[in-house]
């Protein structure tokens, strides 16, 4: 008979506490898709961005938030309409613009589309064929979607896996018996604000200056790599948030040119609008990885100190009374 305490030994064995946590580990991720599917009322909530289109507003490996819409509410202007996703009616490829046109028509609405960055052509499609328009975007990780699809799916099983085989390694190199426990505990107790670094802490300084290296990165940094993923495939750039500024500030084409760019900055996140034919073209709130690095960097400082005061505490003698 399976008792309680036969129960919580099965749950204290490592093999078993891995395969819970990779285990939840799906549950989350399925869910947040799922999830955002629901919230966002469309069976594609998050895309990314595959050609030129569309910039400077949207750069290839950008990752847009798509959200489900009525038509009827879309609005449709040449510089300042919404910035939509459907499906094209004879490729299927899933196609990213800006609405110029909205029609309703005898057999439903009809969206006229153009791409910012396209020599003057357009696109009409049927409302049954729109996926949603573009509420939001998250720079760079759309890039790592476009490589693991250009380099086939077995690919996508081999990070899958390298990812199951680290929280492996995590959960090997975590727990080591009741011995190991003790010698962790041995190890505590002898800890000195400035004594010999130990390997933990060492690892804690490269996390740190890592954080503070990518911060830096997302604020003025550029990176141009090769993204087969592309289409065409071609050499591309992430950049950070003032090096983005920049880009749109100098991007100058005949049926593209945007005279003047300006930067506002909210919670979380940040927007690009820029000045073209004496018209303001709004851009897409984005997710500034400036500011998400800050907030782990406070929450990995608060941790820091939780732990030094707890430390100092278990060596502090107590006195006789």
């Amino acid at each position: 008979m399976l008792t309680i305490d036969t129960f919580k030994k099965i749950l204290e064995n490592e093999y078993i506490e891995m395969a819970v946590t990779i285990l939840l580990v799906i549950a989350i991720v399925f869910g947040f898709w799922y999830g955002s599917q629901l919230v966002l009322n469309t069976p594609n909530p998050a895309l990314a961005v595959v050609s030129t289109s569309m910039q400077p507003t949207l750069n290839v490996g950008d990752l847009i938030i798509v959200q489900g819409v009525d038509p009827a509410h879309i609005n449709a202007q040449y510089t300042t309409g919404d910035i939509v996703v459907f499906e094209h009616p004879k490729t299927g490829d899933l196609i990213v613009h800006r609405a110029v046109k909205l029609e309703n028509r005898s057999d439903g609405y009809w969206i006229t589309t153009h791409g910012d960055n396209n020599r003057p052509s357009e696109e009409s499609f049927h409302e049954s064929d729109l996926i949603g328009k573009v509420v939001a975007k998250i720079p760079y990780i759309g890039n790592f979607t476009l490589i693991i699809q250009a380099l086939g799916d077995i690919y996508f099983f081999i990070v899958l896996m390298i990812i199951l085989v680290a929280i492996f390694l995590t959960f090997s190199l975590g727990a080591g018996g009741e011995e190991k426990s003790n010698r962790k505990k041995q190890k505590h107790e002898n800890w000195k604000l400035f004594g010999k670094l130990d390997i933990g802490i060492i690892y804690l300084l490269i996390e740190i200056l890592l954080i503070i290296s990518f911060m830096v990165f997302s604020l003025w940094g550029a990176l141009t790599f090769w993204q087969p993923g592309a289409k065409p495939q071609q050499y591309v750039a992430i950049r950070g948030m003032y090096s983005d500024l920049q880009y749109y500030g100098s991007f100058n084409k005949s049926y593209n040119n945007v005279e003047e760019a300006f930067l506002s900055q909210n919670f979380f996140s940040y927007r690009i609008d820029c000045l073209v034919d004496g018209v303001t073209r709004p851009g897409v709130p984005t997710f500034s990885w400036a500011q998400a690095s800050v907030f782990i960097l406070l929450i990995l400082s608060a941790w820091i100190m939780v732990n030094f005061l707890k430390r100092r505490k278990t060596l502090v003698p107590k006195t006789e009374t």
